[in-house]
C-alpha cells in the first residue's frame, strides 16, 4: 500500500469509464482504492523520487522475488519500470494513511515506478471479515509467533492454564499433497486461539493419532497444574474426507474391542445427529461463519497464527448472489478446522458455561476449614 504517490493509470471506454494501472504485465483493470489509517509507515527514498508504505508492505527487488519493505536496508536495489535504483535513505513517514490498490491482475503494480506487491492481507469488498479490521489484526501480529511446539509441529500460541475449558476442531483430508489437514485448538472462557496443526503429509491414521496426541498432551498438563477434571471437547466435519477419518477411527476402536481410542477428550457430536461430529451444510456453515464474524470483529475471538489472518483475507463470497464464502485463493483448511470449533461452541456454550470465568478455589480456612485441601470446587464470576 502507497500514500499519495503517482501511478501510471490509463482510461478505456466500452459502456462505461474504466481505469487501469500499469502492472509488469501491461495495463490491467483493478476493483479500487481502499484508504487505510497510518501504522508503521516509513518513507523509502531514492535519488529521484520515494515511496511511503506500511513496514510489511511487500516491494519487488527483482522481477519476481520481494521483501518486506521494513526487511529493506539504504544501498538496497529495487525493481522499477525502468530498471534497478538504490536506496538512498530509509526513515520513518508523518502520513496520516496510505492506498492499497484492490484486485489488480496478479498483485503487482508499479507505484512511483517501483513495481510492488498489494497487500496479500486485504481481502475484497465481499470479505467475510471487514478488511480494515483484518488489516489492523495484521499489523499487531507483526513480530507475533508461536511460543512453543508439541508432537513435533503443533504450534502453542498460548500457555495450558488449569481452570480453562479446550475446544478442538479438526478438518480432515485425504493426506495427499497439496490436500492440507488442520486442528485448531481455542480455550474458554475468553474464545482465545491456543494452538494450530496443518499438514499434507499424513493420512487419516496419523491424522488420528496426530489429535490423539494433542488431547493426550493438553490433558496432562491440565492435571500437572493442579487441576484434577480437565475439559477437552473436540469435534470433526463428517462429511466429505472426514468419511474415512469416522472409518478409521472407528476401526482402530473395533480391533481395541470397542475402547474409545481417544479417551482423554469427550467427542461432541450434533445434537439429534445420528453421525458423530457435525455436518457443515450450506446453512450451518454460513451460520458458523456470521458468528465468526462477529466474535472476531467485536474482539471476543482472539487469532493469534498470522497464517490463519492470510487465510482469512482470501475468504469471501465467490459472487455477489452466494451465500457461503471460501476461499477465494489459495486454501481454507485452518478457517474450516475453527468453523467446526464454532458449531461446537454455540451448542456447548449453555450447557457447560464456556463464556463464564471459573475460579478455582483450593482450600478453605476460615470457619475451622470448611473442605478437605484435595476437594474440587469451582466458582462462576458472574461479572464476566
Amino acid at each position: 500500500m502507497v500514500y499519495k504517490v503517482k501511478i501510471d493509470c490509463k482510461i478505456t471506454i466500452n459502456t462505461i469509464m474504466k481505469y487501469k494501472i500499469l502492472t509488469n504485465n501491461g495495463f490491467k483493470e483493478f476493483s479500487g482504492i481502499r484508504k487505510i489509517p497510518n501504522n508503521n509507515i516509513i518513507e523509502i527514498i531514492f535519488d529521484d523520487n520515494k515511496l511511503s508504505c506500511t513496514i510489511d508492505h511487500k516491494i519487488f527487488i527483482d522481477e519476481n522475488t520481494c521483501k518486506n519493505a521494513g526487511d529493506l536496508s539504504i544501498g538496497d536495489k529495487v525493481f522499477t519500470k525502468n530498471g534497478y535504483k538504490e536506496i538512498i535513505d530509509i526513515k520513518p513517514s508523518s502520513t496520516d494513511y496510505v492506498y492499497d490498490i484492490l484486485d489488480v491482475d496478479g498483485n503487482k503494480f508499479y507505484a512511483n515506478d517501483i513495481l510492488v506487491h498489494n497487500c496479500e492481507f486485504v481481502g475484497k469488498s465481499n470479505s467475510l471479515i471487514d478488511t480494515m479490521i483484518l488489516r489492523q489484526k495484521i499489523v499487531e501480529l507483526e513480530n507475533t509467533t508461536y511460543k512453543f511446539v508439541v508432537d513435533n509441529d503443533i504450534r502453542f500460541y498460548r500457555d495450558i492454564e488449569p481452570y480453562k475449558k479446550y475446544l478442538i476442531g479438526i478438518d480432515t483430508s485425504m493426506g495427499v499433497t497439496g490436500d492440507f489437514s488442520a486442528i485448531e485448538v481455542f480455550e474458554f472462557p475468553g474464545f482465545k486461539q491456543v494452538a494450530e496443526w496443518k499438514s499434507d503429509a499424513l493420512n487419516q491414521n496419523d491424522q488420528i493419532i496426530k489429535l490423539k496426541n494433542l488431547i493426550d498432551w493438553i490433558y496432562d498438563k491440565v492435571l500437572s497444574l493442579g487441576n484434577k477434571y480437565p475439559e477437552i471437547y473436540w469435534s470433526v466435519e463428517n462429511n466429505g474426507s472426514a468419511e474415512g477419518f469416522i472409518c478409521a477411527l472407528r476401526e482402530i476402536e473395533r480391533r481395541n474391542n470397542g475402547r474409545i481410542f481417544i479417551r482423554k477428550g469427550t467427542l461432541v457430536s450434533e445434537d439429534e445427529a445420528k453421525r458423530i461430529g457435525f455436518t457443515t451444510t450450506k446453512v450451518s456453515k454460513h451460520t458458523a461463519s456470521s458468528q465468526f464474524k462477529i466474535l472476531f470483529e467485536m474482539n471476543k475471538l482472539e487469532i493469534l497464527s498470522r497464517e490463519f489472518l492470510i487465510q482469512l483475507s482470501n475468504y469471501s463470497l465467490k459472487d455477489i448472489k452466494a451465500t457461503n464464502y471460501a476461499a477465494s485463493s489459495g486454501h481454507d483448511d485452518l478457517i474450516s478446522a475453527a468453523l467446526i470449533v464454532i458449531l461446537m461452541y454455540l451448542q456447548l456454550k449453555n450447557r457447560y458455561d464456556l463464556d463464564r470465568e471459573i475460579i478455582p478455589i483450593q482450600q478453605v480456612n476460615e470457619g475451622g476449614g470448611l473442605f478437605e485441601d484435595d476437594t474440587p470446587f469451582l466458582m462462576f464470576n458472574d461479572r464476566l
